[in-house]
């Protein structure tokens, strides 16, 4: 079903709302704990220069770690303040009953206080669901285990200038549909909105094991650049430990 009169388009877009009201507090919150963090290690440094104090040595990089991690977090949200999710996936893992709603953009945002998740990165095991996923019977690899379940719901949501404008459950032909919209759009809005029309055939070139050679062949335009941008996006992502594009 893909048109402005879906039945539940108003739904969608009070919650699309809610999201953005969330992210902003989040932002508002993180740029305050930026600033202490950086009165913090200000005073810590002082203290280390007459002291030479461990203590203020340890107050100096855990503050530091905490500032790096929270300027992160704040420059992700900023980038998706207006558009924060693509899609939504409704998941019913095996032996339960209840059915996980999950918005997939482009970062990860959880309730701090609940630590349910608000927007699961499009990255994460979980997510490879919207992207090769069938309604019914699914399942997803993550830490080496595999998580059977029910895929109830795939829909794609269709964002202009901050506004929800359409909800689209989509199967094939409405994934081609928009997959060849964003491909005839210019260059750099290109390579931010293909992330929501990666094709199973693509998105397994994406998530295909590091340490194997790969050989993606396809005419010129055909996404082969923005692929392998995204490919490695995820090994950033998936091997944040390990992995150095430089």
């Amino acid at each position: 079903m893909a048109d402005r009169e879906h039945q539940e388009l108003q739904k969608e877009r009070a919650h699309f709302e809610e999201t953005k009201t969330y992210i902003r507090e989040v932002l508002e919150k993180s740029l305050k704990d930026q600033q202490g963090y950086q009165r913090n290690i200000k005073h810590a440094l002082v203290e280390l220069d007459h002291l030479d104090s461990s203590l203020s040595y340890v107050n100096t990089l855990s503050n530091a770690q905490l500032l790096d991690m929270t300027t992160k977090e704040f420059r992700n949200l900023l980038n998706i303040q207006d558009n924060p999710y693509f899609s939504r996936i409704d998941f019913t893992p095996k032996d339960t009953e209840q059915t996980e709603q999950l918005y997939i953009g482009k970062t990860s945002l959880s309730r701090k206080d609940t630590h349910e998740p608000v927007i699961v990165d499009w990255r994460s095991p979980i997510a490879n669901l919207y992207y090769e996923g069938s309604l019914g019977e699914a399942s997803y690899e993550a830490e080496g285990q595999t998580h059977e379940g029910e895929l109830s719901l795939k829909r794609q949501y269709v964002v202009e200038d901050g506004e929800l404008e359409e909800i689209r459950d989509i199967d094939i032909t409405a994934r081609d549909q928009m997959l060849q919209a964003a491909l005839t759009t210019n260059a750099e809005k290109r390579l931010k909105d293909i992330v929501s029309t990666i094709q199973s055939e693509q998105n397994r070139i994406i998530r295909a094991e590091m340490n194997k050679p790969l050989i993606v062949q396809g005419v010129a335009g055909s996404g082969k650049t923005t692929i392998a941008m995204h490919r490695i996006a995820y090994f950033i992502y998936t091997y944040a430990e390990t992995f150095n594009p430089s």
